[in-house]
């Protein structure tokens, strides 16, 4: 082994007792996610695009194998970064969206999370692209977690689920969430910031189902 690689994996080991996290994927030490592993997520034959009457949604991934471990580790891990990077990477599969700002989905009220993974994926998205973040948003009320919910019940959220605190009049906007399963949350979200006088281009995600 060169000794490149000698310090290179035993600089990894060093940061790994340090800061004990691993990729989700291949489990390679002191590494968020390998770029290896990230570019391999993402395929042009596994993009999602959901064209309904009032949103055009745009999903980098189907919603299985490697990609629900890195959406859990994302949620459930406490790995904010993860995130980021995720934006990153997804920005180079779709065109710049020609808007002025990214909007995340807010986090839950009653979240322990102590970052939101929608606006992460947004900063990543964002940098890629060159778009300011628009964060002026919150739920309005405490839901249940979409993901213990079924179909029907995910579909029942209220149109006055959400609001809007800052000031979107006029602007033009693409909506950014983790996961698009009904796309019920962000066609409700867009309504909310349609209502606020916001120009809803498009909405982003990293995973989601046909």
């Amino acid at each position: 082994m060169k000794l490149g690689k000698i310090i290179n994996s035993t600089a990894k080991i060093f940061l790994h007792v340090i800061f004990p996290v691993q990729c989700p994927v291949c489990e390679n030490p002191a590494e968020i996610i390998c770029d290896e592993c990230l570019k391999n997520l993402f395929q042009d034959e596994n993009i999602i695009f959901r064209d309904t009457k009032n949103l055009k949604i745009y999903v980098a991934s189907k919603y299985e194998d490697n990609i629900k471990k890195i959406i859990h580790e994302l949620k459930y891990k406490n790995s904010k970064l993860l995130g980021y990077k995720l934006g990153c990477e997804i920005a180079k599969l779709f065109e710049r969206p020609n808007v002025n700002y990214l909007v995340p989905v807010p986090l839950h009220i009653d979240s322990t999370r102590k970052y939101n993974q929608a606006y992460e994926i947004a900063r990543g998205l964002g940098h890629v692209w060159n778009i300011k973040i628009f964060n002026e948003t919150a739920w309005t009320k405490i839901v249940q977690r979409r993901a213990l919910l079924g179909v029907a019940e995910r579909k029942l959220l209220s149109e006055d689920a959400f609001k809007i605190t800052g000031d979107l009049n006029n602007l033009k906007i693409s909506i950014v969430d983790d996961v698009c399963t009904t796309g019920t949350t962000l066609l409700k979200f867009s309504q909310a910031c349609k209502n606020s006088g916001a120009l809803v281009e498009s909405a982003y995600t990293v995973a989601g189902t046909q």
